[in-house]
């Protein structure tokens, strides 16, 4: 019961911001109780003596709203249950019984049922002007009559004078009512505007805070029934109905707790019915309802139904972000990112993010952190996965360990425009960001398993991740050994523009798998960074930095229309070289000998790198055939990555000796002028 009492924790935490509408970092209401939010189609307008105004058709981007509901409209099917105060136009409609095609005469109308519910909170103490209002329009007017003759109109009627289902006129623009209904007019919600009410400044009823809380009495009144013993808070209050829907999102129809199967096996025979196996008072289990709904829209990770959630009372950052996202993209930068500066810029930033997800958990050191992960194999039934509670700073820590065990260059595309949307190019026109960290966990699958991975298989793996990162434990070593097959496996196909494809999408976010694995098991001073590490003899490593001076080596002569073409002989041999590095270095070597004659002419500072490497191994470790661990990659990376940074440096030279000379013949001219 821990996960439910720290929801209704949350819930009286954010009690303030209960009803209210764009506030500031939520994407959704965090709903009263009694309260649901379903989409309405249509709006119609009233004056505070219940006279039409005007009415019209809500576009899908403003039909979400909030309106009070019963125990039984909250949960209602093809059962009769009104909502007391917006509803259907079957409800609401006076004239409605003129337009239905199939009524039964034994039972009584969805109209009466309305209206008597609605007259109950008319003449109860938690009466509004508003509520008052929509009530002499609804019993005083015929509303379908009302919508018909609006001027335009929202409903149409045909030669028959029944309700126009669908437009049926192919030449002229179909009203905005039949894009907006999809099957029978009469189910369409109506909500109602109340306006010209002395000292209100809030026509919209579904937004009034003060109307939602008048509704809250009116429930506690009219539906109070006696106390029962709620197994959650301990306390004595109104049993809890059926559980209401919605909670992964507003189609959601899966329950956490629900006890109508009463043939079967629910009980096992030890108790009379569900309330001695489980009893919660209503307004726990809508708190907690309501809390978990509104985070999950708000901060939670939904992947084909299954959904990962944390939460804590101080803010938190996002367990399946990318680094990125967790310190903000105003601080990535152009492609160029190859600067020692740039990095060491990255890491101070991300620390400084972390200290303050420190220290909003100082100010409470008993704050916790709760992580949860619900999915439905049915319909009907939600199931919570996983769930666990954390003291925040404990949390946070996992968190660091995630993006700093990992931490490495990543690149991501934004299109300059769209038609260049997918292409990652050297000469492409396309905006690449860069940053230090950890790409989003869907990205390492992608890079795994492919960009068509299944749903099934993104859902499982996202899980397998997620439990590494709130555990604070290394990922699976099978993911390193997928990930570094796939990364040799591509190799021979990164020719041209798919280099740096396959560069960014593949290889960088296996050394941030191999990364992961390697630090979060050894001591921080074996750590590996970026950096490259010209001390380091590891055999794995010596033979990744020989691949990349040899990539560097033939990718340099290539003439500017061959880089779209051609590919190197290291690209062509890596997926050979990395099980049998040995005898292949032998076939490239033999290969780059017309390249280094090219590269003479600079001074041939790829053959003295070539050197410098080979002197680093042992005798044994060169001859070895013995396929190369994962780490190889990292020296592929760290080699390109130093290389890179020295052309740099170089053409920064270059420019700065370039701007000198312009600027002292400038001053040699200006003194001869003088």
């Amino acid at each position: 019961m821990s996960w439910i009492m720290e929801l209704v924790k949350t819930y009286d935490t954010h009690e303030d911001l209960m009803g209210k509408e764009n506030v500031e970092g939520s994407k959704a209401v965090l709903m009263p109780i009694c309260h649901v939010v379903q989409k309405a189609q249509i709006e119609v307008t009233i004056d505070g003596e219940g006279h039409f105004s005007h009415a019209g058709v809500l576009p899908k981007a403003e039909q979400s709203t909030l309106l009070p509901c019963t125990p039984a409209s909250e949960v209602r099917t093809s059962n009769l249950a009104p909502h007391p105060l917006h509803d259907k136009l079957i409800y609401i409609a006076r004239d409605g019984d003129v337009y239905r095609e199939e009524r039964d005469k034994d039972v009584r109308s969805p109209y009466s049922l309305y209206v008597e519910l609605l007259g109950k909170w008319v003449q109860s103490p938690y009466c509004n002007p508003k509520v008052e209002a929509v009530y002499k329009y609804v019993t005083q007017h015929d509303i379908i009559d009302d919508l018909c003759r609006a001027n335009p109109p929202v409903l149409y009627r045909d030669d028959k004078g029944k309700i126009m289902q669908k437009w049926p006129y192919n030449d002229r623009p179909k009203p905005d009512i039949f894009s907006a209904v999809s099957g029978d007019m009469l189910k369409a919600l109506v909500r109602f505007r109340v306006i010209n009410i002395p000292g209100d400044d809030e026509p919209d009823l579904w937004k009034d805070q003060d109307l939602q809380r008048q509704y809250i009495a009116f429930f506690e009144h009219e539906f109070s029934q006696g106390a029962d013993l709620c197994y959650a808070t301990g306390l004595m209050m109104r049993p809890a109905g059926k559980q209401g829907k919605g909670i992964r999102s507003p189609k959601d129809q899966s329950k956490l707790i629900s006890s109508n199967d009463k043939n079967d096996f629910t009980f096992r025979g030890r108790f009379k019915d569900g309330h001695e196996c489980l009893s919660l008072g209503y307004e726990t289990l809508q708190k907690a309802t309501n809390a978990l709904a509104w985070l999950i829209r708000n901060q939670g990770h939904d992947c084909d139904g299954r959904v990962f959630l944390a939460w804590s009372s101080a803010p938190i950052p996002g367990i399946l972000a990318a680094t990125n996202e967790v310190i903000g993209d105003a601080w990535s930068t152009p492609l160029e990112i190859t600067q020692p500066q740039t990095l060491n810029k990255w890491v101070e930033c991300f620390d400084n993010a972390i200290k303050g997800y420190y220290h909003n958990f100082e100010k409470d050191p008993n704050a916790k952190a709760n992580v949860i992960v619900l999915d439905a194999i049915t319909s009907g039934r939600l199931s919570i996965c996983y769930y666990d509670e954390f003291s925040g700073r404990d949390f946070i820590q996992r968190i660091e360990n995630w993006h700093t065990w990992g931490r490495w260059i990543q690149h991501r595309e934004v299109p300059a425009n769209k038609e260049k949307k997918d292409k990652i190019s050297r000469k492409s026109n396309n905006k690449i960001l860069g940053y230090v960290g950890v790409p989003s966990p869907r990205t390492l699958i992608k890079a795994c398993y492919g960009k068509n991975v299944s749903k099934t298989k993104m859902k499982m793996e996202l899980e397998r991740i997620f439990n590494c990162i709130v555990q604070g434990r290394p990922l699976p070593l099978d993911m390193e050994r997928c990930i570094v097959r796939r990364v040799v496996t591509m190799a021979n196909t990164a020719s041209g523009n798919k280099y740096y494809q396959w560069k960014q999408g593949i290889v960088e976010p296996a050394c941030t798998v191999i990364c992961n694995r390697w630090n979060g098991t050894h001591k921080e001073e074996e750590a590996y960074k970026v950096a490259l590490d010209e001390k380091n003899c590891n055999r794995d490593y010596l033979f990744g930095r020989l691949l990349a001076v040899a990539d560097h080596m033939e990718r340099s002569t290539f003439e500017d229309y061959e880089y779209g073409s051609r590919l190197t002989n290291a690209m062509k041999y890596m997926e050979v070289f990395s099980m049998r590095p040995a005898k292949t270095w032998v076939t490239i070597h033999n290969r780059l000998i017309p390249y280094m004659q090219k590269r003479e002419k600079y001074g041939g500072k790829e053959r003295l790198l070539l050197g410098e490497i080979t002197s680093l191994f042992t005798k044994e470790d060169f001859d070895s055939d013995k396929p190369l661990g994962s780490l190889f990659l990292l020296g592929f990376y760290n080699q390109q990555f130093a290389i890179q940074q020295l052309i740099e440096k170089q053409k920064k030279e270059k420019a700065e000796r370039k701007s000198k000379g312009a600027d002292k013949n400038t001053t040699s001219q200006s003194a001869e002028n003088e």
